[in-house]
C-alpha cells in the first residue's frame, strides 16, 4: 500500500511539472458598433481582424529551448458567420525558439505587414487608419499572408532584430485582388520577405521588404518615437507592380494619451494616385480589456471616386480576452 501511494505521488510530482512546463491560451477580441462608410450606414467591427480568437501554446522543452504554435479564426459579430473561406485562414504557425532565435511553419504575415500596423495610430482597423479604403490595404499590393511559408526571427542584440520569410509559390495567388482590374491575376514567383527592426528607449524604426506571387515588389520605411506627451509615427511605403505601375505613399500620426482615453490622428497621402486621407479618432478605455472608440476618415483627391470621397465614421465597443 505504501508503494502504491508513493507511486501515485510520483506520477503526481511528474504529471504537475509537466503541466507547469507547458500551456494553452484562448485569446482574441469581440468589436461591433455602428459605421457609415461609402454612404452606407450598417453594423460591423471596426476592421476585418478585431473580432476574432487564438488559440496558442507554448512548452518549455529545456536546455533553453521551446516549441509554440498559434491558430487564429476571424468571425463577424454580428451574424455568427467566420469571416474568410476557411477557420483558420487568418493565421496559423507551429515552431522552435531558442538562443538561435524562432523558426515558424504555417501561415503568416510577412515581416512588411508585421510593421506597418504599428506605426499607424489607428492600427490597421476602424475608418480613420491609412490601411482602410481599400487603396493600399494587405492584399493588394503587397502580397497577404503566405501559406507553407517558413519565417525566421533573430535574436535581439541590442535592440536590433531581422526578420526573413520564404513562402511556396504554388499556392499563394490568393494575393491578386487588387483596386485596379489591370492589376488583377494570380502569379507562380515564390513570395520573400525581408525585414529589419530596431528599438531603444521611445525609438523604433524599422525597414522591410516583401515579393508577392505576381512579382509585385514593396519596399518601406517606419518611425515611431514616444515623447511622453504623444506618439509620433511616420510611414512610406513603394510598390514596384510592374514596368509600368509604381505605387507609392507616405504618412504621419500622432497618438496622444489623457487619463483613461486617447486622441488618435493621421494623415495620408497616396502620391502617384492623387489621393490624400485624414482620420481623426477618440478611444476610451472602461477597464484594461474594454475600450470605446470612434473615428471619422475622410478621403479627397483627384483619384478617388464619388462614393469613397463620402465621410466615414464608425462607434463601437472593443472587449479582449
Amino acid at each position: 500500500m505504501k508503494k502504491t501511494l508513493l507511486a501515485l505521488a510520483v506520477l503526481s510530482a511528474i504529471t504537475g511539472a509537466a503541466q507547469a512546463q507547458s500551456s494553452v491560451t484562448l485569446s482574441g477580441s469581440v468589436d461591433l458598433g455602428v459605421r457609415r462608410q461609402g454612404g452606407e450606414w450598417n453594423m460591423s467591427n471596426a476592421g476585418s481582424s478585431r473580432t476574432n480568437f487564438t488559440l496558442s501554446g507554448t512548452e518549455d522543452l529545456g536546455g533553453g529551448m521551446r516549441a509554440f504554435f498559434l491558430a487564429n479564426h476571424r468571425f463577424n459579430l454580428n451574424t455568427g458567420a467566420q469571416r474568410d473561406a476557411n477557420a483558420f485562414w487568418r493565421q496559423g504557425w507551429v515552431g522552435l525558439g531558442g538562443a538561435f532565435g524562432n523558426v515558424r511553419l504555417g501561415k503568416m504575415l510577412p515581416p512588411l505587414q508585421l510593421f506597418n500596423g504599428d506605426f499607424d495610430p489607428f492600427g490597421t482597423d476602424t475608418v480613420g487608419s491609412t490601411h482602410t479604403g481599400g487603396l493600399f490595404a494587405g492584399n493588394t499590393r503587397y502580397g497577404s499572408r503566405y501559406a507553407n511559408a517558413i519565417y525566421y526571427t533573430t535574436p535581439s542584440m541590442g535592440g536590433l532584430t531581422g526578420h526573413a520569410m520564404i513562402a511556396a509559390a504554388d499556392n499563394n495567388s490568393e494575393a491578386a485582388p487588387a483596386t485596379s482590374s489591370s492589376l488583377q491575376g494570380t502569379g507562380s514567383e515564390r513570395p520573400v520577405g525581408l525585414g529589419i527592426d530596431y528599438a531603444a528607449g521611445p525609438l523604433r524604426i524599422s525597414a522591410a521588404y516583401d515579393r508577392n506571387a505576381m512579382d509585385w515588389k514593396t519596399k518601406g520605411i517606419y518611425g515611431s518615437y514616444n515623447a511622453g506627451f504623444a506618439t509620433l509615427m511616420a510611414q512610406w511605403e513603394n510598390g514596384d507592380v510592374s514596368s509600368t505601375v509604381d505605387v507609392s505613399r507616405w504618412s504621419i500620426g500622432a497618438k496622444v494619451p489623457f487619463g483613461a482615453a486617447a486622441l488618435k490622428v493621421g494623415y495620408t497621402n497616396w502620391s502617384d494616385e492623387k489621393i490624400k486621407k485624414f482620420g481623426l479618432g477618440l478611444d476610451y478605455n472602461l477597464s484594461k480589456r474594454t475600450q470605446l472608440y470612434t473615428d471619422v476618415g475622410k478621403i479627397s483627391g483627384n483619384g478617388a471616386s464619388s462614393t469613397a470621397k463620402k465621410a466615414q465614421f464608425d462607434l463601437g465597443v472593443n472587449h479582449k480576452f
